[in-house]
């Protein structure tokens, strides 16, 4: 496990000059995944490494000064709005390490996903590991995000902003699981599925971001079958035909041209969702994000649910 101090580097200008520089009576100690991070001053300017600590952030009122793939967040996430100023990282599995170096960050965030590029990373200035996903556990993906958004919060000194926006979105939720259930009653079934194409779909199981927000709405998912470790299932139409008649939501974007050859299959018409008319278009909304994308989820699920039942 390493650890890395922000102050460091002026600690070891001391000793050259012939002086020992002690941890400043300020200083403070953050764990994370891969070890822990001392910073003598709050950091303020950060890098992200993935959508869902760059919404986290926002959501706190800090604009990160790296983000990677901002078209793709505009896109998939949509909310909270990026910066309008903040240097492009590359992707999100391949950082571009001399913008980063030029963005000059206090800190680096990443998950687990690009841990391979830790050491590296810490070249650059602290990082630290927080991960929702691919975790290996069964802990629900919300319960990960907020834990994320407190840890955020402890680390830039919004620990009260933290618990500000959690509350906010679980009273968000609550509201979006009222207005379903006055247009579909208390006990329905939902199967929240993204389509890839006509024939291969992401079926996203309890502990996913979308699944465990619908059972803190108090709703049953359709999907109680084998999950990857990301907590979907990535499954064929077999695999929808086993779902039976339920409230069956899948979030956009859709490819326009895969999405009408689905729906104007035989297959597909034959399905009892399909026949009862309890399919639901669900805006973007993303799959591995944050605090705020399951509110976000849970309220664009409420609209249309309301809005295909005149409700």
């Amino acid at each position: 496990m390493q650890k890395f101090s922000f102050g460091r580097v002026a600690a070891t200008c001391l000793f050259v000059l012939g002086g020992v520089a002690p941890i400043s009576a300020g200083a403070e100690t953050f764990p994370h995944e891969l070890g822990d991070a001392t910073f003598d001053v709050t950091p303020t300017r950060f890098a992200t490494s993935n959508w869902s600590l760059t919404e986290s952030l926002l959501a706190l009122g800090i604009d990160p000064v790296a983000i990677p793939e901002a078209d793709g967040y505009r896109t998939w996430v949509v909310e909270p709005e990026l910066p309008e100023t903040f240097a492009d990282l590359g992707t999100r599995r391949e950082p571009n390490f001399e913008a980063l170096r030029d963005a000059k960050p206090d800190a680096i965030l990443i998950s687990s996903d690009v841990a391979m590029a830790y050491d590296k990373l810490s070249g650059f200035a602290p990082t630290l590991v927080y991960s929702i996903y691919n975790t290996n556990t069964d802990e629900p993906a919300i319960d990960r995000a907020e834990a994320l958004l407190r840890n955020l919060g402890k680390l830039a000194g919004k620990s009260d902003t933290a618990e500000q926006v959690i509350a906010s979105a679980n009273d968000r939720i609550a509201t979006a699981a009222a207005r379903i259930r006055t247009s579909v009653g208390d006990d329905a079934t939902f199967a929240i599925v993204r389509i890839l194409d006509d024939a291969h779909f992401r079926i996203h199981g309890k502990n996913s971001l979308f699944g465990s927000v619908l059972n803190r709405m108090g709703f049953a998912n359709a999907w109680t079958g084998e999950v990857n470790s990301w907590a979907f299932r990535n499954g064929d139409v077999s695999d929808l035909a086993k779902l039976g008649d339920v409230q069956f939501a899948h979030v956009e974007p859709v490819p326009p041209a895969a999405k009408a050859k689905l729906f104007d299959s035989a297959i597909w018409k034959a399905m009892p969702f399909a026949r009862n008319r309890h399919v639901y278009d669900v805006p973007s909304s993303w799959s591995f994000g944050g605090v705020l994308s399951g509110a976000r989820f849970a309220e664009q699920l409420a609209d249309a649910v309301t809005a295909a039942n005149g409700s």
